[in-house]
């Protein structure tokens, strides 16, 4: 997850110690042969070689297929280079139990939609959590509408062999089109907060006929809001014993869902990831029952009582879709990374076979192979670390695998992606004048070279959590065609660089550096 600036700043000095040890820089000038660039380097007395031919280039992703995903994007961000971003969501509903029965003249009282944000404890006031959250870019107010969606969400493709359905995030302009004119929730001057949920709740364990006693219940903080009673009366408790309700193929089918919308007021915006597998409606309603009641003559009365319940409607099926100001990669002299439908890189780190050959000849031990990618300071402002992703993700894209390199990684950190696999995929780092990511792929160079594994496509992306590793569909173009899918991580952040390439003629070129020992 996306940390913001005081995680870093918490995070910086532990992160630089925990790589201190296996970190280090080295600048020689580039010579033509293989063998040619050694030089003596303290660290690991090793020698370097920084002349191999790779290549690197964008390709733009045009769409991701998000109908897999717990997670999801809402919200409204602007990239001082990529433009503005707006992320929508698709929901599809549930019913919590079919065929409902309410009771006699059910009445409700309240409808409450709630959404919990990511989000990290990080003090105690009294009895109240302070907390902060996860997954947020930039802080400017937007205004959020919910529809009823009016799309039949299916899923199964009539038109792919009744396939499990796919839906894209290039898809916006089908879902944007396709919802009610009136909004079930407007909400102006949007902004995602931190404060905790706190419910007073009847306890009815300890309550009794003379004094009714009610508990405290606090929660991490949430997408909360109370929805129109009057709505739902109509959408659910006025079709009770319909065969709407009978099954939960037909309530899909009669209400399709929800289309959450997002607009931006001004040339900021707030965009959050929100957690739709623990998302739920409920519904607070009063009903009447009947029950019998013994006379003192032994006899028996039918009498009308009152009791309250609650109904429950799931996040089943959800996706995102995407607007973006972003349509086309610049040119290919730069690496450009957008999250989101944005686009990604694909690097070759051997095009010559016959250096390869020559390389594997000699026999090297390989002790350390990076790959440093600069950040272009004409196109992104250094000074900005907000706006920059503090983390970028690379993947072997022939077989849709983290590279040996993640899986050594000793230190990989699961309860903490800001501090987790810092060797392998190097945080942002230098100063104002030079900023850089080192990723380390020194267990792949080493397999390609001495255990002649094949050489692989990989990709370069942003990453809005390196512990996650799992991937997903993508369109692409310009698109090697070994590249079929991009990681999760990529598609949740809104967050992009620029970085150079390999065709830059300066030292902040992109060069596969690898420090290695001559066998006796």
């Amino acid at each position: 997850m996306k940390k913001e600036l005081k995680a870093v700043k918490k995070y910086k000095f532990l992160a630089f110690l925990t790589i201190a040890i296996s970190l280090f820089a080295a600048c020689e000038d580039d010579f033509s042969d293989v063998g040619s660039d050694l030089v003596n380097n303290n660290n690991f007395n090793s020698l370097l070689y920084d002349s191999s031919n790779l290549n690197a280039y964008s390709v733009k992703i045009n769409g991701a297929q998000t109908n897999n995903f717990n997670n999801l994007l809402l919200g409204v961000y602007n990239d001082p280079v990529y433009g503005k971003m707006t992320a929508n969501v698709v929901s599809q509903l549930s019913l919590g139990t079919t065929n409902p029965d309410f009771g006699i003249d059910p009445v409700i009282d309240s409808v409450v939609l709630s959404i919990p944000y990511y989000s990290t404890a990080v003090d105690i006031d009294d009895d109240a959590t302070i907390y902060e959250l996860d997954s947020v870019y930039g802080n400017g107010p937007i205004d959020l509408s919910i529809y009823r969606n009016n799309y039949y969400i299916s899923s199964l493709d009539p038109n792919n062999d009744y396939e499990a359905q796919e839906y894209y995030t290039n898809q916006y302009n089908t879902f944007d089109q396709n919802h009610s004119s009136l909004a079930l929730l407007e909400i102006s001057n949007y902004t995602p907060s931190a404060q905790e949920t706190v419910l007073i709740e009847l306890n009815e364990d300890e309550s009794d006929d003379t004094e009714q006693v009610f508990d405290t219940v606090r929660s991490t903080p949430s997408f909360r809001y109370h929805l129109d009673t009057e709505d739902f009366q109509e959408i659910i408790f006025d079709r009770e014993g319909s065969s709407d309700l009978i099954s939960n193929a037909n309530f899909q089918n009669y209400f399709r869902g929800l289309y959450f919308k997002s607009e931006s007021l001004s040339d900021t915006g707030t965009m959050s990831l929100l957690n739709f597998s623990n998302a739920s409606i409920t519904i607070y309603y009063t009903y009447s029952y009947e029950t019998t009641q013994e006379n003192n003559d032994g006899t028996e009365t039918t009498v009308i009582e009152e009791d309250k319940d609650e109904f429950s409607l799931s996040f089943s099926t959800n996706f995102n879709v995407y607007e973006n100001e972003y349509e086309n990669v610049p040119d290919q002299e730069k690496l450009y990374l957008k999250g989101g439908s944005g686009s990604m890189a694909v690097i070759d780190l051997f095009t010559d076979q016959n250096q390869l050959d020559s390389i594997r000849e000699l026999g090297w031990l390989v002790n350390e192979a990076n790959l440093t990618f600069y950040v272009d300071e004409t196109q992104v402002d250094l000074e900005d670390t907000i706006t920059q992703p503090s983390r970028l993700f690379i993947y072997d894209i022939n077989n849709n695998t983290v590279l040996s390199d993640y899986s050594f990684d000793i230190s990989a950190n699961d309860n903490n992606p800001f501090l987790s696999r810092l060797i392998h995929l190097g945080n942002l780092s230098g100063d104002n004048n030079r900023r850089y990511y080192k990723l380390r792929v020194t267990s792949l160079v080493n397999n390609i070279i001495n255990n002649d594994s094949t050489n692989t496509k990989l990709g370069l992306t942003v990453s809005a959590n390196v512990n996650q590793t799992n991937t997903t569909k993508g369109i692409f173009t310009n698109a090697p065609e070994e590249l079929e899918n991009i990681p999760v991580g990529h598609v949740l952040t809104p967050e992009g660089t620029v970085l150079y390439g390999t065709e830059e003629n300066s030292d902040k070129k992109l060069k596969l550096e690898i420090y290695y020992t001559e066998p006796n």
